[in-house]
C-alpha cells in the first residue's frame, strides 16, 4: 500500500540522517538480491526483520522465511532476525501534491489502483460475451485460452492484483456459462475440477509473470528517464561559458524532471549568496543561506526546518560550496524516494561542478590577461627607460655645450639637437598612436576615399625623409595604377613606418614598389641589409607583436611599436601584412589591400 511504502521511505530517510548508507534493490527474488548485495559490500552479518505470524486462513499456507532463503543463497553469512517492537514509531506519510515532471517511483508500477479491479471484472464479462456465441463451434479448451488471454491483458495493464482477480472471475464464469450443467456452479464431470484448478493456476502464473515483466519494464523506463535527464544536463552544461547560463540550464533541468519550481543561487565574489531577482511564493532566503553556510540540505523532507515548502540543496563542488539549488517539487513525496533523492543530488553535483569550472575559467582568463598586461608593462618600461633616456641625455648634453662652444659651432649643435628631438618625437608618436588604437578596442576609424597610389607613395617618402637622411629610396610602381579606396593618412603612416624600419635595420638602397591584381593592391618595401633575424624568420605574426624588436635595445633606437601599428591599420582595411627575407638578400615587407573597381568618371 502507498502508506506502507511511505513509511519505509521515511525510515530510509531517517537512517540516512543518522549516517547510514541506503540502497533500493529490485528483482524477482528478494533473498537472492540481498545475498548478492551483501557479497558486493563484503558483509559478514545481515540483520533482517522477522515477518508477522500469519493468522486465519494464511496460517494454513506457511511460507519459507526470508532468513532461511538467505541462508540457502549465502551459507557463510551470519543472519540475525529481529522482531517488531510494539513501540515502533509510526512515521507519517508526506503530503502529496499535483503530478508533474518526469520523476517516478519504481514501486508505483506494482501498486494496483481500484479501477484496475473494475477493468478486470469488465474483461471477464467481455470474454464471456465473446465466447458465448462460439460455444457451439469451439472446444472448451479453446475457450479457456480466451479467458487466459484476458488475464494476460489485465496483468500487462494493471499488475498482478487485478490479474489474480481476473483469473478467479474467469474460472467462475467458465464454470457457470460453459461447463455442463450450464448456468450452474455444479459440475457433472469431476475431471472439470482439475481443469478449473489448472486454469486458475495458469492464470495466476501468467498474471504473475506478466506483472513482473511490466514491473521490470517500468523500472527500466524510469532509470532510462533519469539517465537521459543527466545526459541532457551534462551535454548542455559542457557548452556553458558563463554562470548565468549554468544557472538557467540547471534550473530548467530540475524543473523538467521534478516539476514545480526550481532556482539556482550562486555565491558572489564576497562569498555571499546572491538572492533571486524575484522571490517566488514560499521561498525563504534565510533557509537558503543556512544551507549554503552549513553545506547541508534544509527545508522540505529534511531534519532542518521541515515545514518549509521548498527543499534547499547546497551545490558542493570539489573545492567549495558554489551556491544553493532550491526546489519546490510538484509532489513532495518524491524527495523521500531514494532513487529520486539520488537523482536530485546528482543533478546538484553536476551544476556545482559546472559552476566551479566556469569560475576557474574566468580566473584563468584573468590571470592570462594580467600576465600579458604585466609583460607589456615591463616591455614598455624597459624600452622607454633606454630609448627615451638616450635622446634626452643627448639633448641635455648638446644644450649645455652651447654655452661653451664658439658661435661657429652653434649651427652644427642645433642640427644635432633637432635630430635628437625628431627621434624623440617619433617615439612619442608611436606610443600615442598605439594607445589610441588600444583605447578604441582594436577598432580603427577609417576615412576611406578613392586615392592615387603614386601620390600616397610620394607623400610617404617625403614624410620619412628626415628619418631616412641620405638613404636613397627607389620606387618600382606599375604603370597606369588605378585609383584605390583606402584611408590615405593611415596608409601613408604604414609606408613611413616601413621605410623608417628599413633604414634602421637594413642597408641602402630601399625599394618601394606598388602593383595591382584583380582583387588587391600590393605594396612592398625592401631593403638590402642582413634580412630578418634567425629568431624571427618564419614567424611573421610574432614580428608584428607589440614591443617586438629585431635587435637589442642598445643597437637601434625604438620601442617596437611601428610594425604593430602597421598591422593594426592594414587589418582595419581588411588586408594583410607579411615579412620575409628577399631572394637577393635583405628583408621585404608586403602589404596587401583589397580593392574594387573604381567609379566611372562621366564623359565631358
Amino acid at each position: 500500500a502507498a502508506a506502507e511504502r511511505d513509511r519505509i521511505l521515511a525510515t530510509l530517510k531517517l537512517a540516512e540522517e543518522l549516517g547510514a548508507d541506503t540502497a533500493v534493490l529490485t528483482g524477482a527474488d528478494i533473498a537472492q538480491q540481498l545475498a548478492a548485495q551483501a557479497q558486493r559490500l563484503n558483509c559478514a552479518t545481515l540483520v533482517v526483520g522477522r515477518p508477522d505470524t500469519p493468522r486465519g486462513w494464511r496460517a494454513a499456507w506457511p511460507r519459507a522465511s526470508l532468513a532461511r532463503a538467505l541462508a540457502r543463497h549465502a551459507p557463510a553469512l551470519d543472519i540475525v532476525e529481529v522482531g517488531r517492537a510494539d513501540s515502533a514509531r509510526r512515521l507519517s506519510r508526506a503530503p502529496l501534491g499535483g503530478r508533474g515532471g518526469d520523476a517516478t517511483d519504481d514501486a508505483d508500477v506494482l501498486h494496483a489502483r481500484w479501477p484496475g479491479y473494475g477493468w478486470a471484472a469488465a474483461s471477464s464479462v467481455a470474454v464471456t460475451l465473446l465466447a458465448t456465441p462460439l460455444a457451439g463451434v469451439l472446444e472448451l479448451a479453446n475457450i479457456v485460452m480466451l479467458f487466459l488471454l484476458g488475464v494476460v491483458g489485465v496483468a500487462m495493464r494493471f499488475g498482478r492484483g487485478p490479474a489474480a482477480f481476473a483469473a478467479t472471475l474467469n474460472v467462475a464464469a467458465f464454470d457457470y456459462f460453459f461447463v455442463q450443467p450450464r448456468f450452474s456452479f455444479a459440475v457433472s464431470d469431476v475431471q472439470y475440477l482439475l481443469t478449473f484448478v489448472v486454469m486458475l493456476g495458469v492464470g495466476l502464473l501468467v498474471g504473475q509473470l506478466t506483472a513482473g515483466l511490466r514491473f521490470a519494464v517500468g523500472v527500466s523506463s524510469s532509470r532510462e528517464r533519469r539517465a537521459q535527464s543527466l545526459f541532457e544536463l551534462t551535454r548542455q552544461l559542457s557548452a556553458a561559458l558563463e554562470s548565468a547560463q549554468v544557472t538557467a540550464i540547471g534550473a530548467a533541468a530540475v524543473e523538467g524532471h521534478f516539476g514545480g519550481r526550481a532556482l539556482v543561487l550562486v555565491a558572489n565574489a564576497a562569498d555571499q549568496l546572491a538572492p533571486p531577482a524575484s522571490a517566488p511564493p514560499g521561498f525563504d532566503m534565510s533557509v537558503a543561506d543556512w544551507a549554503f553556510r552549513h553545506g547541508q540540505p534544509a527545508g522540505l523532507a529534511t531534519a532542518t526546518l521541515a515545514a518549509q515548502p521548498w527543499h534547499y540543496v547546497p551545490l558542493k563542488a570539489p573545492m567549495r560550496v558554489r551556491g544553493v539549488l532550491a526546489l519546490a517539487p510538484a509532489q513532495p513525496r518524491w524527495l523521500l524516494i531514494p532513487e529520486q533523492a539520488q537523482q536530485l543530488d546528482t543533478l546538484a553535483r553536476q551544476i556545482a561542478i559546472a559552476l566551479e569550472r566556469v569560475h576557474y575559467v574566468e580566473v584563468a582568463q584573468a590571470a592570462v590577461v594580467e600576465m600579458e598586461s604585466e609583460g607589456l608593462r615591463n616591455a614598455l618600461l624597459g624600452a622607454i627607460s633606454h630609448d627615451v633616456r638616450t635622446p634626452l641625455t643627448a639633448l641635455i648634453t648638446l644644450a649645455e655645450s652651447l654655452q661653451t662652444l664658439p658661435p661657429a659651432a652653434h649651427a652644427e649643435a642645433g642640427r644635432a639637437i633637432v635630430a635628437q628631438a625628431r627621434q624623440l618625437h617619433a617615439l612619442v608618436n608611436n606610443l600615442l598612436d598605439m594607445a589610441r588604437l588600444e583605447s578604441g578596442g582594436g577598432t580603427v576609424n577609417l576615412r576611406r576615399d578613392w586615392q592615387s597610389v603614386e601620390e600616397v607613395v610620394g607623400s610617404a617618402i617625403r614624410a620619412a625623409r628626415p628619418a631616412l637622411g641620405d638613404v636613397p629610396v627607389r620606387t618600382a610602381l606599375a604603370p597606369d595604377l588605378p585609383l584605390v579606396e583606402f584611408d590615405a593618412v593611415l596608409i601613408e603612416r604604414v609606408l613611413v613606418n616601413l621605410l623608417e624600419n628599413a633604414a634602421k635595420y637594413g642597408a641602402p638602397p630601399i625599394v618601394l614598389g606598388a602593383s595591382v591584381t584583380a582583387a588587391a593592391l600590393v605594396l612592398t618595401v625592401r631593403d638590402h641589409g642582413p634580412g630578418l633575424p634567425s629568431a624571427l624568420h618564419g614567424q611573421g605574426q610574432t614580428l608584428f607583436d607589440k614591443f617586438t624588436r629585431g635587435q637589442a635595445e642598445s643597437a637601434t633606437p625604438g620601442v617596437g611599436l611601428g610594425l604593430a601599428i602597421c598591422k593594426a591599420v592594414v587589418s582595419a582595411h581588411g588586408g594583410d601584412i607579411a615579412a620575409a627575407n628577399a631572394p637577393g638578400g635583405g628583408a621585404e615587407f608586403t602589404v596587401t589591400l583589397p580593392r574594387r573597381a573604381p567609379p566611372q568618371t562621366p564623359d565631358p
